[in-house]
């Protein structure tokens, strides 16, 4: 390992093509892009600025943690999910070559199933604007190795996502659905996607050193090496081989991409169908930036921007363009934390666009905040895997009300319209709506210095008050039986001695009964424990991207054994009171505890955990 300060500092090479504009020449210089690398622990990075009149590259820090190559312009990095705004450009150029319809249900064009709660045509256009409506799904999403990726339309048979939201009704984020518009493409050219993207693309715009990663292919060579930088130290991290390779496993270069800025911002439509990328074709609301094919939109200066960011374990990237002035920039690390790229960002849209100033605010209040407080949940999580629970500790944020505003993550908002707030200071916009009788926020979701044009689902209940209500679950039954129950059982003995009584009757069934809640106690914490605390870690650390694991596939027998059980314990309840089962106090702990098991077994259903499902 090396420090990453010695990699950014050793290893600067800037390379400028054309004429640096004279703004951004004024207010941006190599010592202020190794500062913010520095500060964020970024160890290479690779730029690409493009004007009108020029076009800047340059290259800094090092490729590997050994101190090896310097990044140049030139220099192969993963895009991560900026590959996706690439996808919807190959699909784009099909559709204008009369290949494919935008607005086709595509369910009879490919061998995928396209299950849910809802049902209904599934299209191109809703495909690459995110409005298909499909869930999230993370486990087994990849493999370690290129050679052991599954065929893309033999992973998308198999592991499709369901549909949890009506298609065309807000933006759920999703790989999935990006990449099953690769397949449509590549299932009517009867070739790989790779290599419509090739033809259609990358050839035409001489972006030579781009291409997507398919099976069996390696890395290419001389590519910067992702890495992990902390305390000032820097190591390898291993490669993720995505099996929706569409969605984020492609690598490219500062000049590549030089080229492709340059051809959506001018606005000429070389290849054929490039332009049909820069228009907004979905929004939450329309009064909120939306959705372009393959972009988010976000606002800058009032101006309408395009971005997609991407990141994976080792590497993180930023496309940025605005079709109004022409310009646009691109830029990807090899490592580093995610606060780099929206101050990257705000540095280089300064300088050659100029200080954004705040919009006028204007308040008009017809709504209490307070109405609209609470936890919302984003709508890129799984409603039927157990993917779920863990989703809700990471996509929930909280709203608050203060006074007449309303705050999120520090910004304070103000309502200017019907349902409409505007940041104070700022020119974020974010809106509440409905959809199928759910109440939903509408705001930008910054990633890497892209804003997702987000959409949350109202919550009734925190991720506080969930953790704490699942740890209530696991530790209360063992509390009552290991301490309540003995408690209880020494009381009625020493009142019994005192009061010169005989010992009750003894039911052979009652101490069956109650070795059976212990038993059911002990397998939920079990379970808890083992499989639902490990897979959240796993989960959380990127473990289960790669399947899931024999040492947790082997503990699903869990939840329906304790449901059985805890079935009999429910029917035991009836023979406690009915034949005097012990003490009242007695029966009235076993009645809570099995109370408690119930809810136990409702947890497992609610988390997809009886069945588990992944």
């Amino acid at each position: 390992m090396i420090r990453y300060s010695a990699l950014v500092l050793a290893g600067t090479l800037t390379v400028i093509v054309g004429i640096w504009p004279r703004s951004a020449q004024a207010q941006v210089s190599d010592a202020q892009v190794e500062r913010l690398m520095q500060e964020h622990s970024v160890p290479g990075l690779a730029l690409a600025v493009v004007t009108p009149e020029s076009t800047f590259l340059s290259g800094f820090g090092s490729t590997s943690p050994q101190g090896g190559e310097q990044v140049t312009p030139d220099t192969p990095f993963r895009l991560a999910s900026v590959a996706k705004v690439l996808v919807a450009a190959t699909v784009l150029t099909d559709v204008r070559a009369g290949g494919l319809d935008l607005h086709a249900d595509i369910s009879r064009q490919v061998d995928v199933p396209l299950d849910g709660s809802y049902t209904g045509p599934v299209t191109l256009h809703a495909l690459m604007t995110h409005s298909a409506g499909f869930d999230e799904r993370l486990v087994g999403y990849a493999a370690r190795e290129s050679a052991d990726m599954r065929r893309l339309g033999d992973y998308l048979a198999a592991r499709m996502p369901a549909r949890g939201w009506p298609t065309g009704s807000l933006v759920s984020y999703s790989n999935h659905g990006m990449s099953l518009a690769a397949y449509v493409t590549e299932n009517r050219a009867g070739r790989s996607f790779a290599d419509v993207a090739r033809s259609n693309v990358f050839a035409p715009l001489s972006m030579n050193s781009t291409g997507f990663l398919t099976r069996g292919e390696q890395v290419p060579a001389g590519a910067a090496e992702p890495m992990s930088c902390r305390d000032g130290e820097c190591r390898s991290e291993a490669h993720v081989f995505s099996h929706a390779y569409p969605a984020g496993l492609a690598f490219t270069t500062a000049r590549d991409m030089s080229h492709f800025v340059a051809a959506v911002s001018s606005g000429e439509d070389r290849p054929a169908g490039l332009t049909d990328l820069v228009p907004t074709r979905f929004t939450n609301d329309p009064r909120l930036p939306g959705m372009s094919y393959g972009f988010f939109n976000q606002l800058y200066g009032g101006r309408r921007v395009l971005a997609h960011s991407g990141t994976v374990p080792g590497y993180a990237s930023l496309l940025v363009i605005v079709p109004e002035e022409q310009i646009g920039f691109f830029f990807v690390t090899n490592g580093g934390d995610s606060a780099f790229g929206a101050e990257l960002r705000d540095l280089l849209l300064v300088a050659l666009l100029g200080e954004a100033q705040a919009p006028t605010l204007s308040p008009r209040r017809t709504e209490n905040p307070s109405d609209r407080a609470g936890a919302y949940e984003l709508t890129r999580y799984s409603h039927d895997t157990i993917e779920r629970f863990p989703q809700v500790f990471n996509n929930t944020i909280q709203v608050e009300a203060s006074g007449d505003s309303l705050v999120i993550w520090g910004e304070r908002y103000l309502q200017i319209d019907d349902s409409l707030y505007q940041q104070v200071g700022g020119e974020k916009l974010i809106a509440f709506g409905a959809r199928e009788g759910k109440s939903y926020l509408f705001r930008p979701s910054d990633v890497y210095g892209a804003m997702l044009p987000a959409a949350y689902e109202r919550r009734k209940t925190t991720p506080y008050f969930l953790n704490e209500y699942a740890s209530w679950l696991f530790g209360l039954p063992i509390l009552l039986l290991l301490v309540g129950w003995p408690l209880l059982l020494s009381l009625g003995y020493i009142l019994r001695r005192r009061r010169g009584e005989d010992r009750p009757a003894f039911h052979p069934i009652s101490f069956i009964a109650a070795s059976g809640a212990l038993l059911a106690s002990v397998l939920f914490a079990w379970f808890g424990f083992g499989f639902v605390a490990l897979s959240n870690r796993l989960f959380q650390s990127g473990e289960l991207f790669f399947g899931m694991p024999d040492a947790l596939a082997s503990m699903t027998w869990i939840p329906p054994v304790h449901a059985v059980l805890t079935g009999l314990l429910a029917l035991a309840v009836i023979g406690a009171w009915k034949d005097g089962w012990w003490t009242v106090s007695r029966r009235i702990l076993y009645t809570t505890l099995v109370a408690i098991l119930l809810l136990q077994v409702s947890f497992h259903l609610s988390w997809n955990y009886l069945p588990v499902a992944w």
